[in-house]
């Protein structure tokens, strides 16, 4: 090993609102070529992260919510480091002859997975892959991340050699990074520590969700969350030959976390007038970017580079000074919105659903189905915006078990987790899943949109056999985009 690298890594700090304090690589001295996490975090690609709100439109709504992706990814960096950091001697112990990488390249690689897993979010963030992004190209955020660690940020990625608890000698591949990121369908036939360790970034209790709900509730102040005791369940984690295993210590922290995930998206990403401005918004985000005819965002990347947050609330407000009709009534509409809250739409119906059982969860109906029924039921002339939001708390069966270590690796998925009696004794999954009884597998909210203004039936004299949507006959739910359990 090059006697530099023997070193330790110079590391510098940041203070957090989370976390307190979240350190860093720094290059320093002899070490100054060298690539350190410094170099990757002041690299364009991630400070254009400071420039995307976190909770897209949240803001309007929750004044003090103006954090951003670039707080987010530094809270996520952090959280996932300290977890495989934990757990990476546990899965030695329980898998001790499957092959693994050095501890801290592990960690590194998931510092980096956490640090970039949203560095490909545009403007209004899970809005602009909704209406443009998949809509037109069918990719998302994660794809856009895949193209700029590969295209912009391998290199450097892959002339790391420490992270702020050592040194390591095997250089670190950019596409293991993105494994972590974007979410496979399964990891049958992954290395048995990928396999495990994806959760960490893709489970139910991943770093990623830990932070947004900790960062969201904190800077929207919206107590209605409740506690998360993140530090509680991290430490109650485990690697066992049953995969990532939660004791039975941790359960009633792991509750709450589930319980508050519910109650975020209940009261912040779902709530009425946040749901309404993200929705004019991205009408007219749609607009914007097919006027520029930006294209696939996976093949401009130099024009993605400087499409923001912040770039679009200055730029487009300008249009409705210009001479082009189209583009002046988009820019009053965007300044109206965001000067005077203005928004062109009023809600004229809504019902709220909470899913307890697999059997609901399995008729639920499609959301590009549900949404076209809701308007087909109103006069074609009314202009109305049917917008289902929608998302998974937790799975049927959060907590498995498995016979052998085969049946692990075939069956386990992302999604779940064991449940440890106790360091040495029994698995007792059903115990865990009876209970997490009460806590919601899905949540839903059905509303309907209609033009400021428009004369409408009340949604009272909508005959109650066409709006009350019953359970039954439904479709299955293909839409997983944005329902994944850690998606936000």
């Amino acid at each position: 090993m090059n006697s530099n690298h023997r070193r330790v890594p110079p590391l510098g700090v940041v203070r957090d609102v989370v976390h307190n304090y979240i350190p860093f690589t720094v290059s320093a001295g002899s070490l100054r070529s060298d690539v350190s996490e410094k170099t990757i975090i002041d690299s364009e690609w991630v400070q254009r992260l400071r420039k995307i709100f976190q909770v897209q439109s949240g803001w309007l709504v929750y004044p003090c919510a103006v954090h951003t992706r670039f707080s987010h990814a530094l809270g996520a960096m952090h959280l996932a480091g300290r977890m495989a950091g934990r757990l990476y001697d546990d899965f030695k112990s329980a898998f001790p002859g499957a092959p693994v990488p050095e501890k801290n390249h592990v960690v590194e690689v998931f510092r980096l997975a956490g640090l970039l897993h949203d560095v490909g979010h545009g403007p209004l963030c899970h809005v602009m892959d909704d209406v443009y992004t998949h809509k037109y190209y069918r990719k998302t955020h994660e794809d856009i991340s895949a193209r700029i660690i590969e295209r912009r940020l391998g290199e450097m990625i892959s002339k790391l050699r420490w992270s702020p608890v050592g040194p390591f000698e095997t250089p670190i591949d950019p596409k293991t990074v993105i494994r972590f990121i974007k979410q496979p369908r399964k990891m049958t036939g992954a290395p048995v520590w990928e396999q495990v360790f994806a959760k960490i970034m893709l489970g139910v209790a991943s770093a990623d969700a830990m932070d947004f709900l900790l960062r969201d509730r904190a800077f929207s102040g919206a107590r209605e969350i409740g506690e998360i005791d993140c530090t509680r369940i991290v430490s109650e984690l485990r690697v066992t030959r049953q995969g990532l295993t939660l004791t039975k210590a941790g359960l009633p922290a792991f509750r709450s976390f589930l319980q508050a995930r519910f109650a975020a998206f209940r009261h912040i990403y779902y709530h009425e007038k946040k749901v309404l401005f993200d929705m004019a918004f991205g009408e007219l985000l749609e607009k914007v970017l097919r006027i520029r005819r930006f294209g696939d965002p996976t093949k401009h990347l130099k024009r993605f580079l400087n499409l923001t947050d912040f770039f679009l609330h200055v730029d487009v407000p300008q249009w409705q000074y210009g001479q082009n009709r189209v583009r002046r009534s988009i820019g009053k509409l965007w300044n109206d919105m965001l000067a005077e809250r203005v928004v062109p739409y009023v809600k004229v119906y809504e019902v709220e659903r909470v899913y307890k059982s697999s059997s609901d969860v399995s008729s639920t109906i499609e959301k590009g189905i549900l949404e076209k029924d809701l308007e087909l039921r109103f006069p074609r002339e009314s202009g109305v915006r049917p917008v289902v939001s929608r998302v998974d708390i937790r799975p049927a069966y959060t907590f498995l078990e498995y016979t052998s270590e085969e049946d692990f690796r075939q069956y386990d998925n992302l999604k779940s987790l064991a449940l440890l009696d106790e360091p040495g004794g029994e698995f007792c999954g059903p115990f865990g899943n009876a209970a997490l009884d009460d806590v919601p597998m899905r949540y839903e909210v059905v509303r309907v949109y209609a033009p400021a203004g428009a004369r409408l039936r009340r949604p009272e004299a909508v005959a109650p056999t066409q709006m009350g949507l019953p359970l039954d006959g439904g479709y299955p739910d293909e839409s997983a985009v944005r329902e994944s359990i850690t998606s936000m």
